[in-house]
């Protein structure tokens, strides 16, 4: 059972590295398509922000990921399942240059394992989870418009360079700290049950998400900022800001945070403002599909495994 323990432990910092890849690396994409910083620099500051975040306020969602979507505990076993499936995906996406939410990804094998290893899902809970998923690309699109506009319409484009240079870097820190904060849980929450002091967990949680920030996210930085809508520095703001207020209350509900889901649609949102041409319709009907197929995927396979596994 010991060696069954290690490999949960690894599978928790392969989750989180991925999590920091994918998840944690858009908060500085706006900045990058602005063109004025180093996308290796901004890499490293979303995950010194995100490390921030998930020590102060990643217990919620682990509360939610650990506890609130099945009855009963879940396993040593059975975490190191729905981590390694949830955390496999996720790099997937992010070789393909297709940011996961890892939300999805870890929701869906959370569910898939209580299939398989026979825990009752709490579906009511589920629901919460899956509303606030759907509400996730209406506000944020509809809010980083919004903004968008009001930024547009108020902040010149020539003479405000230096505010808005100051704005990214601030928004941006905030949105990675709230990603660190909504993510960290899906890395560290199906390890709850074992008795693990959680602020220990919460850390290398943090620490992981960290590594895979700095070292793997830059080419998910670079689709978020070009692949689907062209913004410029104004823009950017708006969709920092919209995405971090949505991932702030996603922390405060508990709601484990599709943040990818968030900041795709607000860069899209925002890009809007220059009309229905910008952006990238392909792009990002294949990304939904992705999503989609990755959730269900999820449940499939951490189903079967837990079905192998209790068979035997």
């Amino acid at each position: 059972m010991e060696i069954v323990f290690i490999f949960a432990l690894v599978a928790s910092v392969f989750m989180g590295i991925s999590i920091g890849a994918s998840s944690v690396a858009p908060s500085y994409a706006p900045a990058n398509s602005a063109g004025n910083f180093n996308v290796m620099q901004l890499a490293l500051l979303s995950g010194i922000f995100a490390f921030i975040g998930a020590i102060v306020q990643g217990q919620n969602v682990a509360d939610t990921v650990g506890a609130g979507l099945l009855f009963g505990e879940i396993s040593v076993l059975q975490g190191a399942a729905i981590l390694t499936i949830g955390a496999g995906l996720v790099i997937i996406s992010v070789l393909t240059d297709y940011p996961m939410p890892t939300a999805f990804t870890i929701v869906g094998a959370v569910i898939g394992s209580g299939i398989g290893f026979g825990n009752a899902v709490n579906w009511s809970g589920f629901a919460m989870v899956l509303g606030f998923w759907i509400g996730t690309p209406v506000f944020s699109f509809t809010l980083s418009y919004t903004l968008a506009r009001l930024i547009r319409k108020f902040v010149p484009k020539e003479g405000s360079e230096k505010l808005i240079n100051y704005l990214l870097i601030i928004s941006g820190g905030y949105v990675a700290y709230t990603a660190g904060a909504a993510s960290v849980g899906l890395a560290v929450g199906p390890l709850q049950s074992t008795g693990y002091n959680m602020s220990s967990l919460l850390f290398l949680g943090g620490a992981a998400i960290l590594m895979g920030s700095w070292m793997i996210s830059p080419r998910i930085i670079k689709a978020v900022a070009y692949d689907y809508s062209n913004v410029g520095p104004r823009r950017s703001v708006a969709a920092l800001a919209a995405s971090g207020i949505l991932a702030q209350i996603g922390i405060q509900l508990g709601a484990p945070v599709s943040f990818n889901l968030a900041i795709v649609a607000a860069v899209i949102g925002s890009g809007m403002v220059e009309g229905s041409d910008n952006k990238s319709d392909e792009k990002i009907l294949m990304t939904v599909a992705a999503w989609i197929g990755a959730f269900l995927l999820s449940i499939a396979l951490t189903a079967g495994i837990g079905i192998a596994l209790t068979g035997l």
